[in-house]
């Protein structure tokens, strides 16, 4: 009974759309039981001390930031508008008395893939012994910028890329021939021919470029 409660204490435990992963301080972090294999690339897990490192290429988080993620305040609901950051410095943001993220709404990126997981420290001590929740399945860039929209559509004037975010644009007819380039979030079309355009919007921050369709009336 024992054994079996240790196994259930240091594994994931997957509940209704999400996973919480828990190690206890004094549990091998080399073990893969012990690590959160998130792909096959970024197994997240933590020694006695220091913060938490990425065992697929590290052993320790000691003055290096954890390799292959980022994270940033915010839910995958708000991608375009969250600023990642890499963390070394974990205890600092996440420490029960006044870490800073501790029990917050993140997101946690892995950086090879660009997926996304919602993410939700909820415990966090000094002898290595932490625990969090992130949702069971990512949220791809593919899946990111099929959820960008460009409103009104069809327009008379303005289109607006959702956000808040700056992009480089350019637009063009149907013939290939390109009749604006600006940089922002918002086109003023008002001075184009009614027309069907194509509208390339390229986003420097996820490096990604996607395409809309825009019938000016």
């Amino acid at each position: 009974m024992e054994k079996l409660l240790l196994l259930l204490l240091i594994t994931p435990v997957i509940g209704l759309g999400q996973i919480t992963f828990t190690k206890n301080g004094n549990d091998d972090a080399s073990l893969p039981e012990n690590q959160d294999r998130i792909s096959g690339t970024v197994w997240l897990t933590r020694g006695n001390q220091y913060g938490i490192y990425n065992a697929f290429d590290q052993n320790s988080a000691r003055n290096q930031t954890t390799s292959r993620i980022k994270l940033a305040l915010g839910s995958t609901e708000n991608l375009s508008t969250l600023n990642f950051e890499s963390i070394s410095r974990w205890g600092k943001k996440f420490n029960e008395i006044d870490g800073i993220w501790f029990n917050e709404n993140l997101v946690l990126q892995l950086t090879d893939t660009n997926e996304y997981y919602d993410f939700t420290m909820t415990s966090w001590e000094n002898n290595g012994s932490f625990s969090y929740t992130r949702s069971s399945t990512a949220l791809s860039l593919k899946d990111y910028t099929n959820t960008i929209s460009i409103y009104p559509n069809p327009t008379t004037s303005i289109v607006t890329l959702q956000g808040g975010k700056q992009y480089d644009i350019k637009v063009y007819d149907m013939a290939g021939n390109k009749v604006m380039a600006l940089s922002g979030n918002t086109i003023d079309m008002s001075h184009l021919s009614s027309a069907t355009y194509i509208v390339k919007a390229f986003d420097k921050v996820y490096n990604q470029e996607v395409s809309y369709k825009v019938v000016k009336k």
